[in-house]
């Protein structure tokens, strides 16, 4: 297959999948529910019944056809009527729609299956059965046969529900599309951001779909509700939390200028499975922080104020470890070990927040990594004459 003709195919999957959102946020029935290749490319259904439908014609390279004897055309009649060869009942109630980026051109069949006051059905009935009695084209016989094999009756009951949505916004236009619906629920600069949180949820329901024995259906509530969940995480009291999860991670992932805040965890000798912890709380903290700096989230000198938030706190229950250990003389390196423990354990325990809902734990864990790292703070006793010589290496 040239590759021209693969992209343009996966670009045919991506708009579908694209374009089934923009559908599922245009509809007036919010209860309506939608799936992906269950019944057809697109269906809107109702207590598992279809209401609707929908086969997705995108083209980018070539213009596309919409002429009676298109390939277009002709591939999407014979999967209905397989359909309802399948199933007759789908006849009833179930309209058909083909949404196409292509033109249906003048006094074809297609123009003329508009919802528009130009349609006529049983004028393009006979347009399309002329095309399949004299038609000579041999790839699409077998789309024919169904044609006729069908019956007069069954075939005119499907053209008469068939409608046509020409001029359909491209794979791009349908981004704009589906943004108009988040504009409300966000201020202007937030709304990218909030998109790309959406449409990365809804690939991973069309994939769920698509790879599950079992339908999967979604209704608009559903997406407007986690619309209105992620612009929440936008607003001047949160952040978006968009780092969910971190792999494994062992010393040798951090470079030697990230590794100060694991020698700090050595010198209290914390344990394999909490190291671990500390190990993600870090980096999820450090990608989360980078990720709200590079998207231009934060206040000026947000962070920096919240360090020293999290210093001031760290300082005071510091204090109370010295003074412990200054009641015990010549304490031992056990026992500055262990009383080290207790601080990080009670430092973890907190909760201090960036911003009053931003409430993910692993911000303030990780951020208080980040600052041992820079020896800001620490939790053995001696932390930073034992390890202040790594600053410079």
């Amino acid at each position: 297959m040239p590759n021209h003709q693969a992209s343009e195919q996966m670009l045919g999957y991506l708009y579908q999948v694209r374009y089934a959102l923009a559908l599922l946020l245009e509809n007036d029935n919010s209860d309506c529910q939608i799936s992906i290749e269950k019944f057809d490319d697109v269906a809107f259904s109702k207590d598992d019944i279809p209401i609707q439908l929908i086969q997705l014609k995108h083209h980018i390279q070539h213009q596309g056809n919409l002429a009676d004897a298109s390939t277009d055309m002709w591939r999407t009649i014979k999967v209905w009527l397989d359909a309802i060869s399948e199933t007759p009942d789908i006849l009833d109630g179930t309209n058909f729609l083909i949404i196409t980026t292509a033109t249906a051109p003048i006094d074809s069949a297609a123009f003329l299956l508009k919802k528009d006051s130009n349609r006529n059905p049983d004028t393009a009935y006979q347009k399309l059965k002329t095309v399949c009695f004299s038609s000579v084209n041999q790839a699409h016989q077998r789309y024919y046969d169904a044609f006729r094999e069908a019956g007069e009756d069954t075939v005119k009951q499907l053209i008469r529900q068939i409608y046509i949505i020409d001029c359909a916004s491209n794979i791009i236009d349908v981004e704009k599309d589906i943004l108009k619906h988040i504009r409300y629920s966000c201020i202007p600069k937030h709304q990218k951001m909030i998109y790309e949180r959406l449409e990365g949820w809804w690939f991973k329901k069309a994939i769920d779909a698509l790879c599950c024995d079992t339908p999967v259906f979604v209704n608009q509530n559903q997406v407007r509700s986690f619309i209105v969940s992620v612009s929440q995480e936008y607003a001047d009291d949160n952040l978006p939390i968009d780092i969910l999860d971190i792999d494994d991670l062992q010393e040798s992932n951090f470079s030697a200028n990230e590794k100060i805040f694991h020698e700090q965890l050595k010198l209290i000798c914390l344990g394999n499975h909490r190291m671990q912890l500390a190990l993600r709380d870090y980096y999820r903290a450090f990608r989360q922080r980078a990720s709200w700096v590079r998207n231009d989230l934060l206040y000026v000198n947000e962070l920096g104020q919240y360090e020293q938030r999290l210093i001031d706190e760290w300082e005071h229950a510091f204090a109370a470890m010295e003074e412990t250990l200054s009641e015990t003389n010549n304490a031992t390196e056990e026992e500055k070990a262990k009383e080290g423990r207790q601080l990080f354990s009670d430092i973890e325990k907190k909760d201090i927040r960036i911003r009053p809902k931003c409430q993910e734990a692993f911000i303030m864990r990780g951020s208080y990594h980040i600052l041992a790292n820079q020896l800001k703070i620490g939790w053995h006793v001696d932390f930073f004459d034992r390890l202040k010589q790594l600053l410079n290496t």
